[in-house]
């Protein structure tokens, strides 16, 4: 079963199915129905993996539609509105069925959400223990497992369509399901739960509470930069900081830094997820300080965050579209990727996007290089590797459709630099002639002034109106030229490396000296046993997601550093600021490297 939706208990479960076969008649409708969803479930698999058994194939997606009414038969016979067992279950399997059976967002996975979210409330999924439901350990611990999953599905599926997630985040602090083994010690006769686990030591729900903790965090953050409350840029750091421990308590094998032929697609496909996780998170909480920082060095960390985050997500996307080492070979991770993670690729286009499309201020505090942030070029081949991959999809998805007409459109006219093609729908713009004073900070008319956020200085940012659009799909009118060839939809096969040096890189120091994202990879070893059992593979990512510390300054020094970096000059200033360069980094020797050398 795939971790993300660990929430039955094995043993028991087989128990049950013998219990079916032996006697169908008494079996709960309601278990008939998890069974449904879990035949589907495997025939989605099937197909995902190109894998069918001689016995079904072809028959696997007639299969699955087949199971699909069954279960909604099963639903209906159980008056699935009416509080019992196996309901909860059985509708989470069900849910998870539709995520992976298409990879465009619909509004009906939001409102599935929804009614599983009040029928586990109305259960009491919510609630640690009731007087009038007495449950054993057992149960307790397996309702901790659906309700984890629920609520960090309401938080993913409600940020994707860019609606309120039900769960309100007083709920969000309820336990979570204890890392433990689903082995003799732990099963329904039990009267007393085994110790948990360290979370150091992986069991089959580790991956679920990994990424409930992620996406609470996400949670969390989103309360309170898009409450009615001002939020101070203090408290922006503070949240930066939090989103980071939470990241860096995911335990290591969880986290990208290393690929080995021994690893599994799933357990790498996990890591991907996380990580994505992560730096979406990164994103929505500083994606508002992208403009201001142009024009006011204070918020440079804020744009150095979001940029190198939204990088690193498109990074995914390239690494996943190509064959990497796993399950003693080279393989793909491309019918993998989900609505969600199109969801996040987009999410990231968009910021880079944004960025792009107003960099044509002349007076923007970031006219020069700095540490960490990544130049106008090296955004764009981004964004031209993403619509290249997204015209790869094109025929699996129809957010990937447009996505890819929508980022060739873009990345044609960045490439031409028209100056006269700015935002909006007034005209161009000449934001490069005249003086920039802070009361002309792009603030939003429909965004009024006490819903703004309140900063330490006498700077006003729009605190309502983020850059990013959080919904799934893209609406970008940004700056371009007209360009004299149009790019094939359907790109050729990637080009090989030649290059087979690893890039060796140490632990940066402070966040002046070094970028965040410092994305290594793998050697090329397919002359010496690449992808043979066993075979390791060196770091394909550094350390830098094992630690919090160096990549947040002390927020105290926070002003300082960044005032000083951003007004520096001479040889004294730029001795201090410098580090890995962020095109070095981003250098793959991979298959992807010739498109992934940005500073071609």
């Amino acid at each position: 079963m795939y971790p993300a939706i660990y929430v039955l208990h094995g043993p028991t479960f087989y128990k049950q199915y013998e219990g079916f076969w032996s006697d169908p008649e008494n079996s709960p409708t309601a278990w008939i129905a998890l069974l449904f969803a879990i035949l589907r479930i495997a025939m989605l698999d099937y197909l995902r993996e190109g894998d069918e058994p001689v016995e079904w194939e072809g028959k696997c997606h007639d299969l699955a539609s087949t199971y699909r009414n069954r279960f909604t038969d099963c639903l209906l016979i159980a008056d699935y509105t009416q509080p019992q067992e196996f309901l909860i279950e059985a509708l989470i399997m069900h849910q998870y069925g539709e995520y992976v059976g298409t990879r465009d967002a619909k509004s009906s996975m939001w409102v599935l959400s929804g009614m599983l979210v009040r029928l586990a409330m109305r259960m009491g999924y919510h609630q640690e223990s009731q007087p009038n439901l007495p449950c054993s350990p057992f149960q307790i611990e397996m309702r901790r497992r659906a309700w984890a999953f629920i609520r960090q599905c309401d938080i993913l599926v409600s940020f994707q369509m860019g609606l309120p997630s039900m769960i309100t985040p007083r709920l969000l602090e309820a336990p979570l399901p204890r890392n433990i083994h689903d082995d003799d010690s732990f099963n329904e006769d039990c009267s007393i739960l085994p110790p948990a686990l360290p979370d150091s030591e992986p069991t089959q729900v580790s991956y679920l509470i990994a990424k409930a903790k992620l996406a609470f965090g996400l949670a969390r953050a989103l309360d309170e930069i898009t409450g009615s409350d001002p939020i101070g840029w203090e408290r922006i750091l503070e949240i930066d900081r939090e989103l980071r421990q939470i990241y860096d308590n995911v335990p290591n094998y969880y986290k990208i830094g290393q690929l080995s032929t021994e690893d599994s697609l799933v357990l790498v496909s996990c890591r991907f997820v996380l990580s994505s996780i992560h730096h979406k998170s990164l994103c929505t909480v500083h994606s508002r300080f992208l403009e201001i920082a142009k024009f006011d060095s204070k918020f440079i960390y804020s744009r150095r965050v979001c940029l190198t985050s939204a990088m690193s997500i498109l990074r995914f996307q390239a690494i996943q579209n190509q064959e990497i080492p796993v399950d003693g070979g080279l393989r793909s991770l491309t019918n993998y990727q989900t609505s969600l993670a199109i969801h996040d690729y987009l999410l990231a286009a968009t910021i880079l996007a944004a960025d792009l499309s107003s960099s044509n201020s002349e007076n923007a505090t970031n006219q020069q290089p700095l540490p960490g942030v990544p130049t106008r070029s090296e955004m764009i081949k981004a964004l031209r590797l993403s619509a290249q991959i997204f015209g790869q999809m094109q025929n699996q998805s129809m957010e990937a459709y447009k996505a890819a007409d929508v980022l060739d459109m873009l990345v044609r006219k960045f490439e031409g630099g028209d100056q006269n093609y700015m935002r909006g729908s007034k005209g161009p713009q000449n934001l490069g002639q005249g003086p920039v004073s802070k009361s002309n900070i792009m603030r939003p008319p429909h965004v009024s002034s006490k819903r703004q956020t309140l900063l330490s200085s006498s700077s006003d940012i729009p605190n309502k109106s983020p850059i990013i659009s959080l919904s799934s799909g893209i609406n970008l009118d940004f700056a371009g030229h007209k360009s004299t060839q149009q790019p094939s939809r359907t790109p050729s096969r990637l080009a090989q490396s030649t290059s087979s040096e690893y890039l060796a890189t140490k632990r940066p120091g402070t966040i002046e000296s070094s970028s965040f994202d410092i994305l290594t990879s793998w050697p090329q070893l397919q002359d010496s046993g690449y992808g043979a059992p066993g075979t390791f593979i060196p770091q394909m990512f550094p350390e830098l997601e094992s630690s919090a510390d160096w990549i947040t300054p002390d927020r105290a020094d926070m002003s300082t550093s960044i005032m000083e970096e951003g007004n520096s000059s001479g040889p004294d200033s730029s001795a201090n600021t410098q580090g890995i360069s962020y095109s070095t980094s981003l250098a793959l020797t991979d298959p992807m490297s010739t498109l992934w050398n940005l500073t071609s």
